[in-house]
């Protein structure tokens, strides 16, 4: 066979009015695993890869929050002392906690993380292994399983309505749902104002209202059923139909 003295044919460049890039973002959402970085107070800067999967929550709904908050309350201690390690200048690999995403369900995470001094940044990449956990027997029902009634539950603090996911409830929504369930009667506006650690006098009590009214909307939303709570003109607020406290 005869080979010409061009041979092989040269490599053509692309024209120079041509520019090519690379899908960042897009290649991003593919990943298994959510790159987080927070900063030295531990708030999200930014989340890229899956952290609609892992979480639940648009990145742009992270951004600004406090990561810890996220955590499941029992394993905040050993959280924030893994942060402190970190941040003392170890490596972190495989540290395993749990998080609480935004429909409820509670998710085990393994974390591989790097405190950047100079920048004052933590970067951490996290990987879901619920189902590894599962398969192995390791965990405690990460996935509740559906109320046939309404349930209040302080561990994680959040109401789970009937046959629907968890709803993530604020400290102060959950004191006021709390006040409410633990009474079958009529509920007095003081009693739950006070219950929120506030003083009846000089409390605007308008905010109470406002509260009740966002609760019930929240409610609604998440599951598409009303919040069995009914005004009781000039006393305060009840249940109507039961709710379990857990």
């Amino acid at each position: 066979m005869h080979f010409s003295k061009h041979w092989p044919p040269p490599i053509l460049s692309p024209p120079s009015n041509m520019t090519y890039a690379a899908p960042e973002t897009d290649l991003l959402n593919f990943l298994l695993d959510a790159v987080c970085v927070v900063n030295e107070e531990g708030v999200f800067l930014s989340v890229t890869g899956a952290c609609e999967q892992i979480f639940g929550y648009a990145p742009e709904e992270l951004v600004g929050r406090q990561m810890l908050e996220l955590v499941y309350e029992p394993d905040r201690k050993k959280t924030l002392g893994a942060v402190a390690r970190l941040m003392g200048g170890h490596l972190q690999y495989d540290f395993e906690n749990r998080y609480i995403r935004k429909d409820g369900r509670i998710v085990y995470l393994m974390w591989s993380a790097r405190w950047y001094k100079e920048k004052k940044i933590r970067v951490a990449v996290a990987r879901d292994i619920t189902d590894r956990k599962r398969r192995s027997g390791g965990t405690e029902a990460a996935i509740a399983p559906a109320a046939t009634s309404w349930q209040l539950s302080d561990a994680p603090r959040c109401l789970i309505p009937p046959d629907s996911a968890p709803i993530l409830l604020s400290n102060q929504d959950y004191v006021v749902l709390a006040a409410l369930a633990a009474n079958s009667d009529v509920v007095t506006r003081r009693q739950i104002i006070e219950a929120l650690g506030q003083d009846y006098l000089s409390y605007d009590r308008r905010r109470l209202d406002t509260q009740i009214r966002r609760l019930r909307r929240k409610v609604e939303e998440a599951s598409g059923l009303p919040l069995p709570i009914t005004t009781v003109r000039g006393v305060g607020f009840r249940f109507y139909e039961p709710v379990k406290l857990k």
